[in-house]
């Protein structure tokens, strides 16, 4: 139940109208994918789960529901806040797995979308780091989350960068290999 604990978990800072929650949960869909289009009857059902409740306000003339958590939704996500998932991570990453099913006489094949990944990677990290800049409404747990989440884009384009420098030498000596020592050194001296 990862979009009704969410939307709980937004409506705790503060009474919310849908389209506020919407655009909110939009901010968090690169940790969790959650369909916009589930998140009226995700709020049906935590009302009438006694999770949260509603009042209905004119807005430039139209009626609006700003829903609010109750005792019972602060409980609610209290407990689910305080066990851990215990799922197994999975990446689910169709280019990694293309990247893993490669040689070298296929990879050269793959150099153009890699280079536009790369491209699409460095506007998704500009994106957070703007979304970062504006992150004075979040808690700050939201925020390294957020700063967690801009750490593994801007691996996953180094990843790519390293994929792509491999696919264009032609000696059996992987530049990965140096690179991925140094990124290992890099972790062990981050966590010292």
């Amino acid at each position: 139940m990862p979009l009704k604990h969410t939307l709980l978990g937004l409506l705790q800072w503060e009474p919310m109208h849908g389209y506020k929650l919407r655009r909110y949960t939009a901010e968090y869909a690169w940790i969790y994918p959650m369909a916009n289009a589930s998140i009226y009857p995700a709020l049906h059902g935590l009302e009438s789960s006694g999770f949260i409740s509603h009042e209905t306000e004119i807005h430039n003339g139209r009626a609006r529901k700003v829903y609010e958590i109750t005792s019972a939704g602060r409980e609610e996500l209290r407990q689910w806040l305080a066990h851990s998932e215990r799922e197994k991570v999975s990446h689910r990453d169709q280019n990694l797995l293309k990247i893993a099913m490669h040689n070298d006489d296929t990879i050269k094949d793959s150099q153009n979308w890699l280079e536009q990944s790369i491209q699409d990677i460095e506007s998704e990290l500009a994106a957070h780091q703007e979304q970062r800049l504006k992150a004075n409404e979040m808690s700050r747990y939201a925020k390294i989350a957020l700063d967690y989440g801009s750490a593994l884009i801007d691996l996953r384009k180094r990843f790519l960068e390293e994929v792509l420098a491999t696919s264009k030498t032609s000696s059996q000596e992987s530049v990965y290999d140096e690179t991925y020592s140094t990124f290992r050194e890099e972790s062990k001296s981050r966590s010292a």
